[in-house]
């Protein structure tokens, strides 16, 4: 079963008294078709990918906010200027629309990554969040261990806090972390098994 880490993550430090009623809402949730109006950041993902590609200019793309609606405006002069001066504080280097799959007890869990930097010749990947608010602790520390456990090889993962103005970097896991986000998973996937077979 496939499911996205913020599905996985909000289930492995949510509420353990509604783990089943969790379980349904995500696999429900994989039959509902994307809506583009629900997803806030679509037009600022765009423009970066297109202001990475050189198909729009730096000045253009800090102008990004006077082109989108007034409730997204302020936000968005403020994630145009954070991306382009956390990408320039910390050396970051676009890696473009790459998907990330870490397999853990049976559940593929899948999230994406757009950035790296060179540490000692070895890689560390950037996870972007584009929240409002930067990610609670839980969160980020298992969003950091997903993304270790998906990039072995890396020597670090990250997460670029777009809106607050932060990065969080680790240069490896806890052991007990990855742990628990295994146990979660293998009772993800018997409480999924349950729910589908009575379906």
């Amino acid at each position: 079963m496939k499911i996205s880490v913020n599905q996985f993550i909000d289930f492995a430090y949510g509420d353990k008294r509604k783990d089943k009623t969790k379980a349904a809402s995500i696999i429900d949730d994989l039959d509902v078709p994307y809506d583009p109006a629900k997803d806030r950041y679509k037009q600022f993902r765009e423009a970066l990918a297109s202001f990475e590609d050189g198909k729009v200019s730096t000045s253009e793309f800090l102008t990004l906010h006077s082109g989108v609606s007034a409730n997204k405006s302020a936000g968005y002069k403020i994630l145009c200027k954070n991306y382009l001066d956390l990408k320039e504080d910390y050396a970051l280097i676009w890696q473009g629309r790459s998907p990330v799959e870490a397999e853990i007890s049976g559940l593929r869990i899948t999230t994406a990554w757009y950035l790296r930097t060179e540490e000692n010749n070895q890689r560390r990947i950037i996870f972007l969040h584009f929240g409002k608010e930067q990610l609670p602790r839980e969160k980020e520390r298992g969003l950091l261990t997903v993304l270790r456990l998906a990039k072995p090889d890396s020597a670090g993962v990250g997460i670029l806090n777009i809106q607050p103005g932060t990065l969080v970097t680790s240069t490896r896991i806890d052991q007990i972390e990855a742990d628990y986000l295994r146990k979660r998973a293998e009772k993800f996937m018997a409480i999924a098994k349950d729910i589908l077979a009575g379906r």
